[in-house]
């Protein structure tokens, strides 16, 4: 679900905001760090949808700026913002302090996944070979809105309910459950071989409300493979990713909070190596307390789902 801020950004990008829209941006641009740094990557992200955008009616980029005492120079922020974009050194100068940016060129984002769980009859629970275009993992299922939690986006997320997965003779426990993602990258090789391409991978979590001495958490693991290395059995899954991966990310573990109205945004970036043919997401939440075997979670979710593929600088 987009916030304010990437609701503004996309107007300001697409020359539909008002005139008191871009005076407020321009705003908080010049007093609220994060929302510079939002909006940095926002560019980033969608470069080509700002490349051509002049947000303040001036099709030059403005001069670096420089302070003055007292206050701000009279400079238009938002007349060279799209420029930022493109890879050029951005700065604001105060008095006081200074907030300096670089950003890598960045190409036209590819958008891999957009997933909302909108599909209630997705495949889910099973550990059989990975294949593109399925969620398999553990004991899961996709539901509408229950106990207290709305769905981020749209009408279904998902549910993890159990750390084991169907076909089972007898449950295993556990206390983290997976769900996997198989993408494949081989459509896109020619953005990969010279190692600047990159993959960025969000997701939103959530849980009821649950009691204190219950401890849920959240993390995304992403690892890049070889068309050889994809795991064509269930075996020890997660083992085989990280032996046979050529390159791999993880998040570091969130925790989940109790109040079922918030959900938790993640996000992993992962730089592909030039031989990478497939990409495996590995959503996981995990508990943090003893249960029994055949435990179920407590009402575990993650929704919105997206994965996009973008150009950056190749490392030296």
């Amino acid at each position: 679900m987009p916030t304010e801020l990437d609701s503004l950004f996309a107007r300001a990008c697409d020359g539909l905001a008002t005139a008191e829209e871009l005076a407020e941006l321009h705003r908080r641009l010049r007093t609220e760090p994060a929302t510079l740094d939002a909006w940095l990557r926002y560019t980033a992200l969608h470069g080509d949808m700002a490349a051509g955008t002049v947000l303040a009616g001036s099709e030059t980029a403005a001069a670096a700026p420089v302070a003055k005492s007292g206050g701000w120079q009279a400079w238009t922020w938002l007349s060279w913002a799209p420029q930022a974009a493109a890879g050029l050194v951005v700065g604001l100068f105060a008095a006081s302090m200074v907030w300096a940016y670089v950003i890598p060129p960045v190409v036209k984002s590819r958008l891999l996944l957009d997933e909302d769980f909108e599909n209630p009859a997705a495949p889910l629970a099973s550990r059989t070979a990975l294949e593109t275009g399925v969620w398999r993992g553990d004991a899961a299922e996709i539901v509408g809105a229950q106990g207290g939690v709305k769905p981020e986006r749209g009408r279904h997320m998902m549910r993890f309910l159990r750390a084991d997965f169907d076909g089972r003779t007898k449950p295993a426990g556990g206390h983290i459950a997976v769900a996997y993602r198989l993408i494949d990258l081989r459509p896109y090789r020619s953005d990969l071989t010279d190692g600047g391409a990159v993959v960025e991978v969000s997701a939103s979590f959530n849980a009821v409300a649950f009691p204190d001495s219950e401890k849920y958490g959240c993390a995304i693991s992403l690892y890049a493979l070889d068309a050889e290395s994809v795991p064509d059995r269930a075996g020890r899954l997660g083992s085989t990713l990280t032996n046979d991966a050529i390159a791999m990310a993880r998040s570091s573990r969130t925790r989940i909070d109790p109040d079922p109205s918030t959900w938790q945004r993640l996000t992993t970036e992962l730089r592909l190596p030039g031989n990478a043919e497939f990409l495996v997401v590995r959503l996981h939440i995990s508990q943090g307390f003893e249960s029994a075997p055949d435990f179920v979670f407590t009402g575990s979710y993650v929704d919105d789902v997206r994965i996009s593929l973008s150009r950056r600088a190749p490392l030296p």
